[in-house]
């Protein structure tokens, strides 16, 4: 058997340094399932700070990956002092970004200047910065280890490529359940593995090709896919596609011995496990689920939606119902876009079967399936629509732990311990846009339009924005006159227009008028809404440079789902397929890269799908909701750009 390297092991030879200089960085070794997210996370730096340290990171984050890590803020530099440079305070330096600069610890300048131990660093204080000897280093020496798979102790084999635990089990005569016990720290087989096996154990051979039965017997679970019979397919056909004899697919499927029928499901070996299809998911400084992928456990989903398929009869058709009944085609729609989720997670090699449940957007009839349902068969229940019936269900299945996740709710509805609320509340979309307004409008002119029948609303924004100029309507007519919105702008200054109102008559003539000073004047406008339904014009809210909060944003091209979507259906996803499409693939890859959606909430952080965000937070002996959104600004050319908080609070 030819030799494989198994193991590439870093050896760095450092010429002329000293060895303490190493206390200022430590070494990490990646884990399954890592991301350059939670290491940022897990060791406080920035993926800047960890890109200059490790410029392989440029091609992706590999298992096994060797990286320096910069030590804490809180060790000395172990180098001689060569001389110490001046150096004086400017307005928003911090011992932070003076260490960043000088590219020395904090420590480090608080031993050259011993009053910043009891005193905080000032605007205009003079400062000593020390300037440390060079060392030079070498270039990191790579040396390779090989193996001889034929060479291995006695308990001990190496995992070959496409092998699962099933297949090396069979190999040895021992369950699956036994070889894991042996390894209890494996969560997932990679090639190269060395796993813990019986001692004195004669191997069964598998891949003999005069008998390719065994070979589909021992295959991995993970590794294989339902299959429906089509029309006029023959046993050969059927052989091609499977890549198995005629005795392997009849060892997996004794009904094959009756021969082929047209709807027949059969097992075969999934033709694209471990090949993954380009989803074009945004994944920058966010989890990426797909490089986390470790839980490979069948998942099964019941989808509970109201399709009220119960209206069809004899006199009333599917298509006379979708035209009168909005919930159903939304639920359509969103089933839509699951199931192309689930084929896809499927692709990928993460095995997923379902079961629909129609609500009837009737609570009776979903207190029935409850009832007649055993439920301990699926890990996530998907659903329902509508508040009351997500709360029955939550309430039903948290005895027995079964995440229930909401898609389209966004009501004060009860968070028990095992609901998700996968769409952000309208209190996190007020959030957001506050904490984004009060770092923009720093330094500008601000003014607040209220509107006297919604006096909490102008409160709320008046209360964070304490320098703010307030237009109070007229008390007898409600009204602000065109020369009251005009007089309050500032020629020399931004100014920042905060639509704290909700009356359609006041955010009209707000943009109207504010939008026709946008060539003498630089003016930003803040809402609470996209105000579609309100028909305003897209070229005034872009003169204002509007800014407001969502749960998704529109996808700018086509990307390979709206591609299949429009392969299978004729038709452009809408927003409510892409909803399903992303909420349904998010819990899969969720479920998969963790032991389950609980553990994957707490632990993967956010993750950005096709047009939608979600970052799972959870109350206080309550359940889950998803406090992550968009916050969009109008752009000159009429386009709608994502604006990032993050960058705002830098730059401020």
């Amino acid at each position: 058997m030819k030799n494989i390297i198994v193991i590439v092991c870093m050896c760095f030879a450092f010429a002329k340094a000293d060895a303490a200089i190493l206390q200022n960085y430590k070494q990490h070794t990646v884990e399954q399932g890592e991301t350059i997210y939670t290491l940022t996370k897990k060791y406080k730096v920035t993926s800047q700070e960890l890109l200059e340290l490790n410029p392989d990171l440029k091609s992706g984050l590999k298992y096994g990956q060797v990286l320096l890590i910069p030590a804490e803020n809180k060790v000395l530099t172990q180098r001689r002092i060569k001389k110490y440079k001046k150096h004086r305070v400017r307005r928003k330096e911090t011992l932070y970004s003076l260490s960043k600069e000088y590219d020395i610890t904090e420590l480090d300048i608080k031993e050259a200047n011993k009053e910043l131990y009891s005193n905080p660093l000032r605007k205009g204080d003079r400062i000593q910065i020390p300037v440390f000897e060079d060392v030079e280093m070498t270039v990191p020496k790579i040396k390779e280890i090989v193996l001889d798979p034929t060479n291995l102790p006695d308990g001990k084999y190496l995992v070959m490529p496409s092998e699962g635990m099933y297949r090396i089990a069979t190999k040895y005569g021992i369950k699956t359940d036994s070889l894991q016990k042996l390894n209890p720290e494996v969560d997932a087989l990679r090639p190269g593995m060395i796993l813990n096996v019986p001692k004195n154990v004669s191997l069964i051979t598998l891949n003999d090709k005069d008998d390719e039965a065994p070979i589909a017997a021992a295959l991995d679970e993970n590794q294989m896919m339902e299959y429906l019979i089509p029309k006029k397919m023959g046993m050969y056909s059927l052989k091609k596609l499977a890549g198995i004899s005629e005795d392997s697919l009849i060892s997996l499927n004794p009904q094959l011995k009756e021969g082929l029928k047209e709807g027949m499901s059969v097992t075969i070996p999934n033709p694209n496990y471990g090949k993954l299809i380009d989803l074009k998911l945004e994944t920058s400084g966010i989890a990426s689920l797909v490089d986390s992928l470790r839980n490979f456990k069948k998942q099964r989903l019941a989808i509970m939606l109201p399709f009220s398929l119960q209206k069809i009869n004899e006199t009333t058709t599917d298509r006379d119902n979708l035209k009168s009944d909005r919930t159903m085609r939304i639920a359509l729609d969103f089933y839509s876009g699951m199931k192309i989720a689930i084929d896809s997670a499927n692709t990928l090699g993460i095995p997923v079967a379902y079961d629909i449940f129609d609500t009837q957007k009737n609570l009776q009839a979903t207190k029935n399936i409850l009832k007649g349902t055993d439920f301990t068969q699926y890990s996530t229940v998907i659903g329902p629509l509508m508040s009351t019936n997500v709360v029955e269900t939550a309430k039903e299945l948290k005895g027995m732990n079964i995440p229930v996740v909401s898609p389209l709710t966004n009501t004060d509805v009860r968070l028990y311990r095992n609901l998700f609320q996968a769409r952000p509340g309208d209190d996190v979309l007020k959030r957001k846009l506050k904490d984004y307004l009060v770092k923009y409008a720093a330094g500008k002119n601000v003014i607040i339009v209220t509107d006297n029948a919604n006096p909490e609303l102008k409160n709320e924004f008046s209360s964070i924005l304490p320098g703010a100029t307030v237009l109070v309507p007229n008390a007898e007519k409600n009204y602000i006159y065109s020369m009251d919105y005009i007089k309050k702008l500032k020629a020399d200054v931004e100014n920042v227009v905060v639509l704290a109102v909700d009356n359609v008559g006041f955010i009209t003539d707000a943009v109207t008028n504010y939008s026709a000073k946008t060539t003498t004047h630089q003016i930003t406008m803040f809402g609470l809404e996209n105000y579609e339904g309100m028909e305003l014009s897209n070229t005034k809210l872009a003169r204002l440079h509007y800014i407001f909060p969502r749960m998704f944003k529109e996808s700018d091209d086509r990307n390979s789902f709206i591609e299949k979507y429009y392969s299978i259906y004729n038709i452009t996803p809408n927003a409510y397929a892409t909803r399903g499409f992303d909420v349904a693939l998010d819990i899969i890859f969720r479920q998969a890269s963790a032991s389950d959606l609980y553990e994957s909430a707490l632990r993967n952080g956010k993750t950005v799908m096709t047009e939608n965000k979600f970052d799972y937070s959870k109350k206080f002996f309550s359940g889950f909701y998803n406090d992550a959104i968009y916050i969009l600004q109008y752009q000159e050319d009429l386009s709608i750009k994502e604006l990032d908080i993050n960058a705002i609070t830098k730059e401020l």
